[in-house]
């Protein structure tokens, strides 16, 4: 009895001395790429009833390289789309809601959106809590020419991570005064 008392004590301190107690580099892009699931699409829908969103199509060149077809204009009560996409387009096609396919809606793949690298890791005075900030970037196909206000090539986030007896976890979003006060 008396070596399964140092057995486990010996098991304690192995495990709460691997435990990190500060958040490093390594670890939080492990727990951020397992959260988010990077690389990730990036989608896009297009109304292709709607002659606005037809001007933009027509307009982005998508029509020229054989991606989609337009219609110039249609007769009083037609109900085709203005905008129908040819098999050049498949590979970039999602799978669409089926209220948006009746509301004739397709929605698009336009990029993929990949982990870039930690900018900043701020802990805490409590040493329990950080926020981390890091980038991600875009990898945009022929069909990001279809966005009305473009794509972004990076974008910056911000996450909150907090230190308990299972080690650091990453928490889901929050403001910031609701991350101060947890």
């Amino acid at each position: 009895m008396k070596k399964l008392s140092y057995i486990l004590t010996f098991v304690f301190i192995i495990v709460t001395g691997c435990t990190s107690k500060t958040l490093d580099e390594k670890l939080a892009t492990e727990l951020i790429l397992e959260k988010n699931k990077y690389p990730r699409v990036v989608d896009h829908d297009i109304f292709c009833g709607d002659p606005s969103h037809a001007y933009t199509i027509f307009k982005s060149g998508l029509v020229e390289k054989g991606f989609v077809k337009v219609l110039q204009s249609k007769k009083f009560g037609d109900t085709t789309s203005f905008i129908s996409f040819t098999i050049a387009a498949k590979p970039y096609l999602q799978p669409t809601p089926k209220d948006d396919k009746i509301s004739k809606i397709q929605r698009v793949k336009v990029a993929d959106e990949e982990f870039g690298a930690i900018k900043e890791i701020r802990m805490m005075s409590s040493g329990n809590k950080a926020i981390v900030e890091y980038t991600t970037i875009r990898r945009k196909n022929i069909f990001a020419a279809a966005m009305k206000n473009g794509l972004k090539d990076t974008l910056n986030h911000e996450v909150y991570f907090i230190q308990s007896d299972g080690g650091w976890q990453l928490l889901d979003k929050k403001s910031e005064i609701d991350f101060l006060s947890f």
